[in-house]
């Protein structure tokens, strides 16, 4: 059963690819090459791997939040209001 998330930041890591931010916390493994989808607001299905990693920000309080580096996009492939689909 596919699950989606919102992404709500993306940012590119030259050399690494496209990491999206998604608001949810999931049960999903670190490391892990998890298969999936980048569905765009218009409808493109795009396929790709996804590794969770985990985003660090330090302001007044340290702030962690849920990231997956999608090494065969870049960030024009990911326009804001896009969705991170999991198909395993």
């Amino acid at each position: 059963m596919a699950t989606e998330y919102d992404i709500i930041e993306v940012f590119e890591i030259t050399g690494r690819g496209v990491v999206a931010v998604i608001a949810e916390t999931t049960e999903r493994n670190v490391r892990v090459t998890h298969n999936a989808e980048v569905v765009t607001p218009n409808g493109t299905v795009l396929k790709t791997e996804a590794f969770k990693q985990f985003l660090h920000r330090r302001q007044r309080t340290p702030v962690e939040q849920e990231v997956y580096l999608l090494p065969s996009l870049h960030k024009p492939d990911v326009p804001v209001g896009s969705r991170l689909r999991f198909l395993d």
